[in-house]
């Protein structure tokens, strides 16, 4: 059976609703693949940090339901996850607002067990990532991460990369994100 590692932040999700009542749920890139790779039975663990609030507790077992593997989610006493708003106009267009600063995800590739986590990652066919998942990370994080990366590849393992890029994300200046 394919083993699949998605890595990145999973957020609490808030949305108007027509009456301006706001609904609350959960999303992000990483996370939206990781779930839909479950529901076609493929096998999907899925890699991040979050807090030990209820929020934290309800996301995992979201996912754990939906058959997402959650073995390698570092749990972070006193840390939150981040939260995005979203704005849809008249024109269906969409608009994101974003409070990530200091969300456990943003820790994972500076704790104890990160080198644990990611020596992991050469017991998976594939590791899949996004330039959001990049930009939530430290200089000092990502190159740890890219590191891994590489030591999987030479194991055979395939890494899949979806470029969704958010400028917003990236610190100044932002050919930072190019220069990967």
């Amino acid at each position: 059976m394919t083993r699949v590692a998605c890595i990145g932040e999973c957020m609490i999700e808030l949305r108007q609703a027509p009456d301006g009542l706001y609904s609350r749920g959960y999303g992000g890139d990483t996370l939206n693949t990781a779930v839909y790779l479950a529901r076609l039975g493929i096998g999907v663990d899925y890699i991040t940090a979050v807090g030990d609030d209820f929020l934290s507790d309800e996301m995992l077992a979201g996912w754990a339901a939906e058959g997402v593997g959650t073995r390698r989610v570092a749990r972070l006493p006193g840390k939150l996850p981040g939260i995005y708003l979203i704005e849809t106009d008249q024109r269906g267009e969409r608009r994101f607002f974003h409070w990530r600063e200091s969300s456990a995800a943003r820790q994972l590739m500076d704790l104890p067990e990160t080198g644990d986590i990611l020596n992991s990652l050469v017991g998976y066919e594939v590791v899949y990532l996004s330039a959001i998942t990049l930009s939530i990370y430290s200089a000092q994080g990502r190159a740890k991460l890219i590191d891994a990366l590489h030591h999987a590849r030479k194991h055979g393992v395939r890494i899949a990369f979806d470029t969704n890029f958010r400028a917003r994300g990236w610190p100044r200046p932002r050919h930072r994100a190019r220069r990967l």
